[in-house]
């Protein structure tokens, strides 16, 4: 386990780091998933709390780095759970300074907003590059089916942190074929959510760069779970697996803070008291079945709208389906 500590306090790092960029990952009109006024962040009342908010999180990374340490070889299943730390206190530092900016920051003035956005209401004619990324999860089916003689009797189904193979499976026509299938069936997904939110959001920019997004999170889960059913033929390649796994969440951070930054960026006009804990929307007379996010980047469910919890328990009911066809 002792082999463990640098990994699990790197993980720890990255999870207080991105806590620290969570208070910028929103449009300016909110602080903390409170309406502000556009010049309340660099207010006295402003700074203090981002001040507060950082050395909250900075003391989250460093009592989960002495935990890990401390409890890292006694305890190695808690050690597991342990680089979570800053995500959970980091979490509850930024409920607390929401109380405190709705409590200090003056009342911003309900707006009425009409939609003069010149975008139509038909998806980009872009759209089409979702496909492409079936080609590689058929093209790594191609393949095993090609040199299936080659695979081995036991094949590697899961690897640890080292990229050591800890779990095996007997060779079949289910645990070799599962992990292209899932790749299918998550890129099926991910397309249907696509669309879903694309049609039950509110006409604007911020509609069109989520697209984006999940065309990036589309390629890229192909690659990823392609690459995961070659591992059979390729059994000392799984760095290759974990590499862009790691490399592709950065990448997508700095880019949604890119995004962020952009004044030009509109933000929607939702009721805070429709807001729970920052996150959670429920807003049953907003006919939107997608609202902006407050805190991050791209849309929650309005769980006020029934066609919402329908698609939520879709989406959810869809993952599970597919975790069978992975091998056990």
């Amino acid at each position: 386990m002792s082999n463990d500590l640098p990994t699990f306090l790197l993980i720890a790092a990255f999870m207080g780091a991105v806590m620290l960029l969570m208070p910028h990952l929103s449009p300016s009109r909110y602080f903390f998933a409170i309406t502000v006024t556009p010049n309340f962040r660099s207010t006295a009342a402003g700074r203090a709390s981002l001040r507060r908010y950082y050395a909250a999180v900075v003391c989250s990374v460093i009592i989960t780095a002495v935990l890990i340490v401390r409890l890292g070889r006694g305890w190695p299943n808690l050690t597991l759970v342990l680089p979570l730390g800053p995500t959970i206190l980091g979490g509850l530092a930024f409920l607390w300074e929401r109380r405190q900016v709705a409590a200090q920051a003056p009342p911003v003035y309900a707006i009425r907003e009409a939609e003069l956005s010149t975008e139509d209401d038909h998806l980009p004619r872009w759209i089409a590059l979702m496909l492409l990324p079936f080609a590689f999860p058929l093209a790594a089916a191609q393949w095993l089916r090609a040199r299936w003689n080659e695979i081995p009797q036991r094949v590697p189904t899961h690897w640890d942190i080292h990229n050591q193979v800890d779990n095996w499976a007997d060779k079949s026509a289910h645990t070799v074929y599962g992990p292209v299938l899932y790749a299918g069936g998550m890129m099926l997904i991910m397309i249907l959510l696509t669309l879903a939110m694309f049609y039950g959001s509110r006409r604007g920019r911020q509609r069109t760069a989520v697209v984006k997004m999940m065309v990036a999170t589309i390629y890229f889960l192909a690659l990823l779970l392609s690459g995961v059913a070659l591992m059979p033929l390729m059994p000392n390649s799984s760095a290759l697996i974990w590499v862009p796994a790691v490399l592709f969440p950065v990448v997508l951070l700095v880019w949604v803070y890119k995004v962020m930054s952009d004044p030009e960026m509109p933000a929607e006009t939702t009721p805070d008291e429709c807001w729970y804990l920052g996150n959670f929307y429920v807003n049953a007379q907003d006919p939107a079945i997608f609202v902006q996010k407050r805190v991050g980047f791209g849309y929650t469910i309005n769980m006020g709208n029934r066609l919402g919890w329908l698609i939520m328990v879709g989406f959810l009911a869809a993952i599970a389906a597919l975790i069978f066809v992975l091998p056990q």
